[in-house]
């Protein structure tokens, strides 16, 4: 299915910049019938407060949002900036996905390596601040929690070269590329008709062998991937349902308030 709308994409489409678009929207239509309605699909930035203040991470191709509760911090025609703590995860989405060697010194646009690289930047997006209540209505505090790093998924709409294209051999060079990277996580990389790999979750007081295995399968590859992905997205915590976002914090603005006191009217 996603290979026929590659194809159709490739034939009437020259403009690399617009193709990459109309790929990224068919990736967005099927996660649409793959997702609740709880979650929202975006394309655009993340606004998260970092140790030296507001930051934006890169541009990402897929947010996948909390729709029920949140929304976008900016809204533009062509994408949005969504507060950190609104986000579970994002998707990359390639027209093919190749493999780097490792003596190459600027992995491709399209390497597993440079998404991998990617990962390792926005994983540091930790730190979600919230404003919320304790007792009194009238008194609301703003405070920080240590969250989870975002889901990362991958959706490649073909496999470049001879590492991929063999699924056993990709599974391992995925593995190794985790590994030397040392802190990113790609939960998952789909190649509709080819396979789906998957990075194996562990816990904090996993020992170093016990990370970065990943599992694949070449069986029905897209419905692993629905069936993994509304897992991922299910187990992602969520704020209580009394914190609100910290939204004041990246607006970096403190208005000048003034402020009238009954009795004080001038006749």
């Amino acid at each position: 299915m996603l290979a026929a709308r590659l194809d159709a994409v490739r034939k009437s489409i020259m403009h690399s910049g617009e193709k990459g678009r109309a790929l990224e929207l068919q990736v967005r239509h099927l996660l649409r019938e793959l997702l609740p309605p709880e979650y929202g699909l975006t394309t655009g930035f993340i606004v998260w407060h970092s140790p030296d203040g507001p930051a934006l991470s890169s541009q990402l191709d897929i947010i996948i949002y909390d729709a029920v509760r949140y929304g976008p911090v900016i809204h533009l025609e062509t994408c949005d900036v969504l507060p950190l703590e609104a986000v579970y995860a994002y998707v990359e989405v390639k027209a093919a996905l190749r493999s780097s060697s490792d003596a190459a010194r600027s992995p491709a646009d399209d390497s597993l390596e440079t998404c991998v690289r990617k990962n390792a930047v926005i994983r540091q997006m930790r730190t979600r601040y919230f404003c919320a209540t304790w007792g009194s209505p009238m008194a609301v505090d703003t405070f920080s929690d240590h969250w989870l790093a975002l889901r990362a998924y991958v959706i490649a709409f073909e496999a470049s070269g001879t590492v991929v294209n063999d699924a056993d051999a990709f599974a391992s060079r995925m593995a190794d590329v985790l590994k030397q990277q040392g802190d990113a996580h790609i939960h998952g990389v789909l190649f509709p008709s080819h396979g789906f790999f998957y990075t194996r979750a562990v816990d904090s007081s996993a020992t170093e062998d016990d990370r970065f295995h990943v599992v694949y399968t070449t069986d029905h590859p897209l419905l692993a991937f629905k069936s993994l992905l509304l897992q991922g997205l299910a187990s992602f915590r969520r704020p209580e349902s009394s914190w609100a976002p910290a939204l004041h914090l990246y607006f970096e603005h403190e208005p000048q308030w003034l402020e009238k006191i009954p009795g004080q009217t001038k006749l």
